[in-house]
């Protein structure tokens, strides 16, 4: 889609290189209905009315069901996807999930759309987008107001199943935490939507439980990646530029591995080097950074990070292009948007600062329409997505394309200063054919 702003999420996942068409997430959490990582609407009303047959909204009795439909059609819009999956809270049963489910099928219908629609709990979604495919034991644990639901959730040949639920108040009792997170548990994973109620609770985690991996879950993980994989094809892989002047000997040690989505076979780990044939002096040691080719853009980015990159456009830009590290959360960013063919920095800087203003609320601060970065002019700002470290924007436009370029630490503070100056000072933006 055209425009000086953005028009795709500000935050994704981290995934081996590979083009999936995936199925449209419908979130259902914390008072809100999101639909793959869009600005979504509030639904409190709705969740706390689910087990009545009608709602009171703005000032009028709606059929619960009818009610539900008209939000989801309003957050999907007129253009339906190929496949939905609707993400419902987790200590839901089968009639609530179905309310909601029948809704959306109702949306398919009025726009004689041929959309398929499925059910999962939040705590399947969010295992299964976060965790790599040995895992076998997880703990996923929802923060609420007074609240803290915990779901163990065991993994088989069928995937991840919640097999027991427990509600607690919050705060909960640390010797009770203690009593249901028992050293078999792979992982904690924890989600919510206050910041200090979810920091709070990992905290109570890592003191009162065995588990070393606590982390908080990620939102956009879970919208990006948490549908159902459709068939497609992947693009043509780029030219090889890492071959030459490798290490001998390459060891993966998978062991306590960052939290991670592995959408393919591989498992994400601590790259070792080792052995008595690697002795490498510097004129023969590995590169650590190497030039990737997204699209029309040409950027410098650590070797060893992981890509995940959406299908070419008819433009020949890739809209949307992560690459990830392999041992802790840090991910440099790539968004590509067609502009007009005579926008400039200054009416991209115009543009986006007024679409971030529209948009309201306090996840996007210190906005600069020209700001001095890695040896060039850039527009910048600073946006705190609803989970994870800040992320830093560096804005450049040129041949009717805008360029972004979000540079995010590790949750645990690993820096991303040196990849994201590498990565931003290096952009070449290729002609429009």
């Amino acid at each position: 889609m055209s425009g000086d702003a953005h028009e795709r999420p500000w935050n994704a996942d981290h995934r081996d290189s590979v083009t999936v068409e995936r199925s449209t997430v419908v979130d259902v959490a914390y008072a809100r209905l999101e639909v793959g990582g869009r600005p979504g609407v509030r639904v409190g009303t709705l969740i706390e009315s689910i087990d009545s047959d009608h709602v009171q909204l703005h000032g009028a009795r709606r059929q619960i069901a009818d009610a539900w439909a008209q939000a989801i059609g309003d957050v999907l819009g007129p253009r339906l996807p190929q496949s939905l999956t609707v993400a419902h809270p987790t200590t839901w049963g089968h009639r609530r999930a179905g309310i909601v489910i029948d809704a959306a099928r109702t949306v398919v219908a009025r726009a004689g759309a041929s959309t398929t629609v499925r059910a999962t709990p939040r705590a399947v979604l969010v295992a299964a987008t976060h965790l790599e495919p040995s895992a076998r034991v997880c703990v996923v644990a929802e923060t609420h107001d007074c609240r803290l639901d915990v779901h163990r959730l065991t993994r088989d040949e069928d995937g991840w199943q919640v097999a027991r639920t427990d509600v607690l108040d919050d705060p909960a009792d640390s010797a009770v935490l203690g009593e249901l997170v028992d050293d078999t548990v792979e992982a904690i994973l924890v989600d919510g939507d206050n910041r200090d109620r979810l920091a709070a609770a990992i905290g109570l985690f890592e003191d009162a439980t065995p588990t070393g991996r606590v982390a908080a879950a990620e939102r956009a993980l879970i919208h990006r990646f948490g549908g159902e994989m459709l068939p497609s094809s992947p693009p043509p892989r780029p030219p090889d530029t890492t071959a030459a002047r490798r290490p001998s000997r390459r060891t993966l040690v998978v062991g306590a591995v960052a939290v991670a989505v592995v959408i393919a076979a591989a498992v994400a780990g601590t790259v070792a080097f080792g052995g008595a044939d690697d002795d490498t002096s510097p004129a023969t040691a590995a590169p650590t950074s190497v030039r990737a080719d997204v699209g029309r853009v040409s950027m410098v980015v650590p070797v060893e990070w992981r890509r995940a990159s959406d299908a070419v456009d008819d433009t020949g830009a890739i809209p949307f292009t992560t690459f990830a590290a392999r041992t802790d959360d840090r991910r440099i960013i790539v968004v590509q948007n067609a502009v007009r063919i005579d926008s400039t920095p200054t009416t991209v800087a115009t543009s986006l600062r007024n679409r971030l203003q529209q948009s309201g609320g306090d996840t996007v601060s210190e906005f600069s329409a020209v700001t001095r970065y890695a040896d060039r002019d850039v527009i910048s700002y600073r946006e705190t997505p609803g989970s994870g470290a800040a992320i830093r924007w560096y804005v450049m436009v040129s041949s009717a394309l805008q360029v972004s370029v979000g540079c995010q630490p590790g949750t645990r503070g690993e820096s991303i200063d040196d990849a994201c100056a590498a990565a931003v000072g290096s952009v070449t933006i290729a002609p429009l054919r």
